[in-house]
């Protein structure tokens, strides 16, 4: 079992302990609505996984290899960055990308960067909900207080990486 899936089970049993204490509608109603969010959300989750598969499987393995891998150093960083900013979709379709590139050899630093593009610069809801609701000026400010953010999460990734791989080496000769 993995660290994740042991963390998300122990706050589910903690907090269907915590229901359950304070009587039986309140644990019935968080499993109704439990069952109503899986069923929701489980077609769609498919359906993501499948697609994301999909799209990336258009990307050959050598280009992920050559251009979001180790050996690429910052340029993966770019490439990463640039990518998130343009993946139009929710977390479950960005992080199955970012798995998906992640298995095809894809660096830390430029997953790392994808994932913080995605998250700070998502184009799609630029376009639907920051213009629309909060207008330009505001779009101009907020992008231009993060437009590094991406860069600098990918670059401090990689910072470590090297520094660790120092260590390694000063250790292994020891």
């Amino acid at each position: 079992m993995s660290l994740g899936l042991a963390i998300i089970l122990t706050l589910m049993l903690l907090l269907g302990g915590v229901a359950r204490s304070r009587g039986a509608d309140c644990f019935e109603s968080g499993l109704i609505r439990s069952a109503e969010q899986i069923l929701t959300l489980l077609p769609r989750m498919l359906c993501a996984l499948i697609g994301a598969s999909f799209a990336v499987q258009l990307i050959p393995t050598e280009f992920i290899g050559a251009y979001l891998g180790e050996d690429a150093g910052v340029i993966a960083i770019v490439i990463g960055s640039v990518t998130g900013m343009l993946i139009p979709a929710g977390p479950v379709v960005a992080f199955s990308i970012a798995a998906v590139f992640a298995n095809e050899g894809a660096s830390a630093p430029a997953l790392v960067a994808f994932i913080t593009s995605w998250s700070v610069f998502a184009l799609h809801r630029v376009f639907i909900f920051e213009v629309p609701l909060l207008g330009l000026s505001f779009l101009r400010l907020r992008l231009s207080s993060v437009v590094a953010l991406p860069f600098l999460a990918g670059g401090l990734v990689l910072g470590c990486a090297r520094v660790l791989e120092m260590l390694e080496t000063v250790y292994t000769f020891r």
